[in-house]
């Protein structure tokens, strides 16, 4: 097996721990998003921490302003994603969250002063146009749809494109690894305080459940850092939208959740947006060879 085909099993087994995550988030409504963030980033610094100290992987740091920056924004949008899928359901909650190729296409533009061509320009407008189909599902105004929960959600995918953004400038001076310890330590640090004030009745089956969403989320973003090796990041974000598809089939399976015509017609014009702008930023990349990403 070579490295492209062990990267790309690599990145769909990580697109399946994130789906696992997002299940047992929706599995235990009752329980704070800050407490579920709070142990997906305690996990990952126990599972990073431990291996640096057993001499498995480095963790230097050399731009500690742009890590910080990064982990604000990763850690946010993290909350954000966990929060979402509670308030409007699985599927709908990340597939508004996984907007973010979309989002690190715009950021793209106003940070880098990257090109984006007519083409892309048009898939991004008809991305937000399927926002607003997923939204008025249940016959609301095209106008109205969008309430302050799928701006919420939206707001997340906004956050991860823009962290996307930041690991690009990063890759040129951090490791994967770095990038991806910094995203824990802000993270646990934001939680910490709200997650131990909020009440909470947990019980031993809500500590499973979070010990559950810590190891699959850190599972998920270990194997997607290892795949961007052999990937490049346009490559991966394609692979990655298996997991929003995934979620909306287990949030029907599973939850009961429903999907109107017109959502899914939304649903599919998102999806499809994000795969598109995926596949011309492989395009583009392909002459010049391709660099590896750690994701947000």
């Amino acid at each position: 097996m070579n490295d492209r085909t062990l990267g790309f099993f690599s990145m769909l087994a990580s697109t399946l721990f994130f789906s696992a995550t997002s299940a047992l988030i929706r599995l235990a409504p009752g329980i704070d998003p800050f407490k579920t963030s709070l142990f997906r980033f305690a996990i990952g610094l126990t599972l990073l921490g431990t291996a640096a100290m057993g001499r498995r992987i480095r963790l230097d740091f050399h731009n500690p302003a742009l890590l910080f920056a990064r982990g604000l924004t990763g850690g946010v949008s993290v909350f954000l994603f966990f929060w979402s899928i509670n308030a409007i359901g699985l599927g709908k909650g990340t597939l508004l969250s996984y907007t973010y190729p979309v989002f690190a296409a715009i950021w793209g533009v106003l940070l880098l002063g990257e090109r984006v061509s007519p083409r892309t320009w048009g898939l991004i407008l008809l991305s937000f146009f399927g926002v607003a189909l997923t939204s008025a599902g249940r016959g609301e105004d095209l106008l109205t749809a969008i309430g302050l929960n799928e701006l919420l959600a939206l707001a997340g995918g906004m956050l991860s494109g823009l962290a996307i953004v930041i690991v690009r400038k990063l890759r040129a001076t951090e490791s994967s690894y770095a990038i991806f310890f910094s995203q824990c330590v802000v993270g646990f640090w934001l939680m910490l305080i709200p997650a131990n004030v909020l009440p909470s009745d947990i019980g031993i089956g809500g500590g499973f459940i979070l010990l559950g969403i810590g190891v699959t989320a850190a599972m998920g973003q270990l194997l997607m850092t290892y795949s961007y090796k052999a990937l490049s990041a346009s490559q991966g974000s394609v692979i990655a939208l298996v997991t929003p598809v995934a979620n909306i089939a287990i949030g029907m399976a599973a939850f009961g959740e429903t999907v109107t015509t017109v959502s899914a017609a939304g649903m599919v014009l998102v999806l499809t947006s994000c795969l598109l702008i995926g596949l011309e930023k492989e395009q583009k990349k392909r002459p010049q060879g391709s660099a590896a990403l750690a994701s947000a």
